[in-house]
């Protein structure tokens, strides 16, 4: 990797079922130098509560450690319920190599996150990678302009967004766009970076999700998951060259 280029994969997939064996191959071949994976992507289908997967954060972290090692890229974590001074935390962990450089905590959690046990974060983070800056919003931090306003001041290249996008009967093609555009534009627009939203797919407790992962860049959407494939899962490469000045990117995605 140079400082010019950075090669992104992001895992668009239902929480629980780690790298499917179709994609790990493809991320063998492609070696990315970042991957990144949706928001909760630790937590089983099956459960009730996020918060019951933070029993298991030190085999998730060891899971992606193993990982990171094994593709030898950076991997964004996704996020992981983690229980610190006695709280808990909706956080990104940034992953070199199978070493933990640093994490993110959620700052805007939804206001009954984790049954209204899920505290909120404290401090705005990039990660130097390459001589590229990386930023790490969740979700719904996105839905507050001071999101962005406060991470522009760090000066990132680009920014990943693990999310998990609820999803909205008999809403419009024309309504998620708008939104889009809204969010995630308007975003890279005030940071003047490229933002990466990797969502999940599937569901967690029921509660159905809409597969809408998608890449921005200050001059508009570059790609986004179509809304006819907002059930699938898919595995989503991004060569992007020139980040920060005139960014240029070739996109491709493998669905399942």
């Amino acid at each position: 990797m140079i400082n010019s280029q950075l090669k992104v994969a992001l895992v668009q997939d239902q929480p629980g079922s780690g790298i499917r064996d179709a994609y790990m191959n493809i991320l063998l071949e492609k070696k990315p130098d970042v991957i990144a994976f949706p928001e909760y992507y630790f937590v089983n289908p099956d459960e009730k509560s996020v918060v019951v997967s933070s029993f298991r954060h030190d085999e998730a972290v060891t899971q992606l450690c193993d990982w990171s090692v094994g593709l030898d890229c950076v991997l964004i974590g996704g996020s992981i319920v983690t229980e610190s001074r006695g709280m808990l935390f909706n956080r990104s962990y940034f992953i070199d190599r199978g070493k933990i450089i640093g994490f993110y905590d959620k700052i805007h959690p939804y206001k009954n996150e984790g049954r209204g046990l899920i505290e909120k974060g404290t401090e705005y983070r990039v990660f130097k990678y390459g001589g590229l800056k990386i930023g790490i919003l969740i979700c719904a931090d996105v839905l507050y302009t001071d999101s962005y306003s406060n991470i522009r001041g760090l000066k990132p290249d680009t920014i990943f967004v693990p999310t998990t996008s609820p999803y909205r009967e008999n809403e419009t093609p024309q309504a998620k766009f708008a939104r889009d555009e809204n969010l995630f534009v308007k975003g890279a627009e005030i940071t003047g970076s490229v933002i990466f939203k990797i969502c999940a797919s599937g569901s967690i407790g029921g509660k159905r999700f809409q597969a809408r992962s998608l890449i921005a860049t200050p001059e508009g959407i570059a790609w986004r998951n179509p809304p006819e494939n907002e059930d699938k899962s898919a595995l989503i490469f991004g060569l992007l060259q020139n980040p920060g000045a005139n960014p240029r990117l070739d996109i491709e995605a493998y669905y399942l």
